[in-house]
Formats: structure tokens, sequence, C-alpha cells
């Protein structure tokens, strides 16, 4: 397909879909993603995904990520940190060791299990943070915690499934786990000092080049990345420590303009929808209605989402939240998309899994992924008000 082509459909569907079903209250994201489903190699075919779509894809998880981190607030964040290491053991703990347990009822093995433990207790930074940006809820007391909670979950997540992969390979806990873990806590401490000192030295000198600055920001997230990989870390691990890394450096002044006119504008402007349309594109919906399968997956869904609710729900009572914003709360700890399909690709492609189960997956992502988002913009829509005020 000619290239011009190409980006044309890309951006014609990014700006009309979206704008159509916003009367319907179907989150933006949604939009994309059900857009790229329909014109992907699973609905009409109108598009190929090849390495071109790939890379700017991958450059929209990046920024996605590292936007997340940016806009955390981290005076908010360091207030409501214990109130997220609550949420975070909850949502943890429930569905971790419920997923285990459904792991073995559907005949896997040991690390077969711990995968689906691994899945379930998984979280979508992306999904959540865009869904909170769109409803204006990621300044707020309940949305900062979500979506520290929701990081700090697809962190540890994302450690795990490094391990169980570890695991796979040697079926024993060796020193090469140990050294990952204590490679990984030194590299994560190790941006968060670092990259604060560079940042308002950089800034400093480059206090009137705008340009120069948004350089720097992207030569610190591929540095981040890139040393993370050797590590054997996600990029996204990297990208969202060095947001927060590079937002203890800025003054609210300089944030504002580095964040909305700047960062904003291309990633929310070009990559971040792409990287939801691709998701789309990958996205077989078929897999739901493969009668053959139809067990496996109506258990998966339904313990996966139940357990999540569950967890999130007792925990944000016990923190004092109303019925309404712990059920919404409960609700955005729901949806899985990135860790979980990473983490099934790769139990497929080691033979922790079957195809069967496989599939299983692929269904809870796409159904968790699609229906929680209209389900929470429905409920903040019609309570605004009461979403929106930080008490």
């Amino acid at each position: 397909m000619d290239e011009y082509l190409l980006f044309f459909i890309i951006i014609a569907t990014v700006f009309i879909v979206p704008n159509l079903l916003r009367k319907f209250n179907v989150p933006a994201i949604t939009s994309i993603m059900l857009a790229g489903i329909l014109i992907g190699p699973y609905g009409l075919n109108i598009l190929q995904i090849d390495e071109t779509l790939k890379i700017f894809s991958s450059f929209g998880a990046i920024f996605l990520m590292f936007l997340a981190g940016l806009e955390v607030d981290n005076e908010t964040l360091r207030e409501e940190f214990k109130n997220s290491m609550v949420v975070s053991l909850f949502s943890l703990i429930i569905p971790g060791v419920g997923g285990y347990f459904v792991g073995k009822y559907l005949g896997l093995g040991f690390t077969g299990s711990l995968l689906y433990s691994v899945i379930f207790a998984s979280h979508s930074v992306g999904i959540v943070y865009a869904l909170m940006d769109e409803l204006k809820m990621v300044k707020t007391k309940l949305g900062t915690m979500m979506l520290s909670a929701t990081i700090l979950i697809d962190l540890i997540t994302l450690i795990l499934l490094s391990i169980v992969i570890k695991l796979s390979e040697t079926n024993a806990i060796t020193s090469d786990i140990w050294m990952f873990l204590i490679s990984t806590a030194l590299y994560i401490g190790g941006l968060l000092l670092a990259i604060p000192y560079l940042s308002k030295i950089i800034f400093k000198n480059f206090e009137k080049l705008h340009i120069q600055r948004i350089h720097f920001v992207l030569f610190i997230i591929l540095i981040s990345i890139l040393i993370g990989e050797i590590l054997g870390l996600h990029p996204i691990v990297g990208a969202f420590i060095t947001g927060v890394a590079v937002s203890e450096a800025l003054t609210k002044e300089e944030h504002d303009e580095l964040l909305n006119k700047n960062l904003n504008a291309i990633g929310y402007g070009f990559f971040i929808p792409i990287f939801f349309l691709v998701l789309g594109m990958e996205t077989n919906v078929g897999v739901i209605f493969n009668l053959n399968n139809l067990g496996l997956v109506l258990v998966t869904i339904i313990s996966a989402v139940l357990l999540k609710l569950t967890s999130g729900l007792i925990s944000l009572r016990i923190l004092g939240y109303d019925k309404m914003k712990s059920f919404v709360g409960s609700l955005l700890t729901v949806p899985k998309i990135s860790a979980s399909l990473v983490a099934a690709s790769v139990g497929r492609e080691l033979g922790i899994i079957s195809d069967d189960v496989f599939v299983a997956i692929v269904a809870l992502s796409i159904v968790t992924a699609m229906i929680t988002p209209i389900g929470v913009k429905s409920i903040v829509v019609k309570n605004v008000d009461r979403f929106l005020e930080n008490d």
C-alpha cells in the first residue's frame, strides 16, 4: 500500500471514529481499538500490520507510559502512597492467588499456573491512564491513587513475568533471578536519582530553547529503555520511571508548558492513537465465538473480572471511599491488554500454555479492554462533579 494512503487511512480513522462514537459515551481509546478491529486483518482487511506500524505502535506505548509518569503529581503521589499500596496489595494477592488456582483447575502445570497468576494480577496502565486523562481524573486523589497503584502493579507483574520466564528455563530459583531483582532495584533507583539532577541542568541551560528540551527528553527516554533492555526489562518500565524522574525536575510552569504544548501534542497527536489502533488490528475477536473454547474462555473471563472487582471493592471501602467511587475504582483495575498479551505470547512460545489457553487470555484482554472503559465513562459522566472533587 502507498505510504501516503496508509497514513491518510490512519489519521482519518483516529480523527473521525472517536468523534462519531463520543455521542454514545464510548471512550476514545475504545473507539480507536474498535476501528482497528474493523480495518485490520481480522476485520475488513483494509490495513496490514507491517514493520512501520509496529515501530510507530511501540513508540506510542513508550510515549503513553512516559506521559503517565510525567503527569503524576509527585506531591499527591507521596500523600497517597500508603493508600495506593493498600490497593496494590489487595489487587495483587487476591487475583494472583485466585489466578493460580484457576490455572490449576484448568489443568496447567506449576509454571503455567504462575503465568495465569501474573495475568490475573496485571492491570493496564495504558488504558487506565488514557481513560482518566480523557475524564480529567488524573489530578484527583482517587485518580492519582488508582494510577499509582496501577503502575506499581504493572511494574511488579512485568518483573514477575520475567521471573516466570526464567523459572520455565531453569525450573528453580537461581542466582540469576536474584541478580535480576537486585539489578532492577538499582536501575529504578539510579534513574530516580540521576535523571532529576541531569534534567535540572539541561532545562536551565536551554531555558528558552523548547526544541532542545524535547530532544533531551527523547534522548533520556531512549537511554533508559536501552539500559533496561540489557537488564531484561520491558521498555514501558523505563519509560514510566523516566517520566516520574523528569517530572521531579520541573516547576509547575515548566511541567505544564513541556507537557501540554509539546509532549502531549506529539504523543496524543500521532503515536499513542497508532498504539491503540494496532492493538485493535492485532485483536482476533473471532476467538470469543469459538464454541470449542467457550468453557475455558468463560471460566477465565468471569473469574478474572470477579477477583479484580472483589479486591478493588474491599481495598477502596477499607480506605473510606463511598460505594460509587469504590465501584469505579475497582472497575479501573479490571482492564488487561499489553501485559496479559505479552505474557500469553511468551507463555505460548515457551510451551507453558496451550493454544486453547492462549485464546482464552486473548478473549479476556479483548473483553476487559473494550467494555470496562465504557462502564467507567458512563458512570463518571453522569456524576462528574462528584468524581472531579479532590477530597
